[in-house]
């Protein structure tokens, strides 16, 4: 029976199987288990990210759940900073999803916290070049200082206009202006004392109008209601003369002049009625302002 034994090829089994080990360990260090325990996913930020390094905190809603494995530009736009960073596997990362910088107290240093993720949204996809990206939003404090220093540039042009402003030309023109404004306000004032000093004669000559238009009016509708009454009557004369009710021979002579005499009379009456409301209706301010013209006589 042969009892040597072959240590060479113990050995080469041996150290096969010890690289074979090792190899498989490797592999399952890399890319076997560090698959299982994260996701991978990529956001651009436009901001600076002044103070985010490697392994800065990922946070979802204030709690820790990733962090960064790699910075770098974007090579497709060199505007953007491409953050590439590893979340613990099962986390939800939701469409609306987004990432915002977020400061550590007063050390500098930054972290990236993800926000948004509604229930009802869904779970974020890999795009047409295979990764997840992760929209990003400016942070509350470049959000503030971008707008602070827009406000100061606002303010300096706002300066430079006021200072235009009021340079000396303008400051006399402004000068001259309020001087008119104050004499305008003094005259008013003057006319407002007036009006005051003279109230009860303002009262008491508006009261007088007002009775005068009243009077004047009631007036005219009694002489439109004369004017049409004798309208009437000698309509209806006229019509029991035609009709042959009275009898013009038997009258006398002198009753029918009285009667021609009071005719024409109520008809130059009826004449003049007529011109006065005429014209009182064109200006009814004559009544009040018109003055006679009195003709001078000879030597006058």
């Amino acid at each position: 029976m042969d009892t040597k034994i072959n240590f060479f090829k113990i050995g080469l089994f041996i150290s096969t199987l010890i690289i074979l080990l090792l190899a498989i360990i490797f592999w399952l260090g890399k890319y076997g288990f560090e698959k299982k325990k994260f996701d991978e996913y990529t956001i651009y930020f436009k901001e600076s990210i002044s103070g985010l390094n490697l392994g800065s905190a990922i946070k979802y809603k204030g709690f820790a759940v990733g962090n960064v494995y790699e910075i770098k530009i974007n090579p497709n736009n060199s505007e953007e900073i491409e953050i590439n960073i590893v979340i613990n596997k099962g986390t939800p990362i939701k469409e609306d999803n987004y990432a915002v910088l977020g400061n550590l107290g007063i050390t500098g240093l930054k972290y990236i916290e993800l926000k948004g993720g509604s229930n009802d949204s869904k779970l974020l996809e890999v795009n047409e070049k295979g990764i997840k990206v992760i929209k990003s939003k400016t942070s509350d404090l470049t959000t503030l200082v971008d707008s602070t220093t827009d406000l100061t540039n606002e303010l300096t042009i706002v300066l430079a206009q006021m200072k235009k402003l009021l340079d000396d030309e303008n400051i006399s023109s402004i000068s001259q202006i309020l001087a008119k404004t104050q004499n305008s306000m003094n005259n008013m004032e003057q006319f407002s004392s007036y009006l005051v000093a003279n109230e009860k004669k303002i009262d008491e000559l508006l009261n007088n109008i007002s009775t005068l238009a009243k009077t004047g009016n009631k007036s005219f509708i009694s002489i439109e209601k004369s004017a049409n009454s004798f309208k009437e009557l000698s309509t209806q004369l006229l019509s029991e003369v035609k009709k042959g009710t009275f009898d013009i021979k038997d009258m006398s002579k002198e009753s029918f002049d009285k009667l021609n005499t009071l005719l024409n009379g109520l008809d130059e009456t009826l004449l003049q009625t007529q011109n006065l409301i005429d014209n009182l209706n064109e200006s009814p301010s004559d009544i009040l302002f018109k003055q006679k013209n009195i003709k001078n006589g000879p030597g006058e």
